[in-house]
């Protein structure tokens, strides 16, 4: 059982250029969160920061997009 509902935060970083749009979700189970993470894979790809297109990537409980597009398309399946 969930405490809180979940939600998702969203953000734009000035200083992250490769990836500046991101989301952070919260109040998600671990289930959820593993989910989202196969679902992102299936989707945009690997994750990885080294890879120089790479249309996301995963850090501080955040997910970090390339596109705002792409960004939109996760709000609209998780939210």
């Amino acid at each position: 059982m969930r405490n809180s509902t979940p939600q998702l935060e969203t953000g734009y970083a000035d200083n992250q250029s490769k990836w500046p749009y991101w989301v952070r979700p919260y109040n998600y189970e671990s289930k959820d969160w593993h989910e989202m993470s196969l679902w992102m894979t299936d989707t945009f790809g690997d994750s990885n920061w080294l890879k120089e297109n790479a249309l996301w990537v995963g850090s501080d409980r955040k997910y970090w997009f390339r596109r705002e597009q792409d960004r939109t398309l996760f709000l609209l399946k998780w939210s």
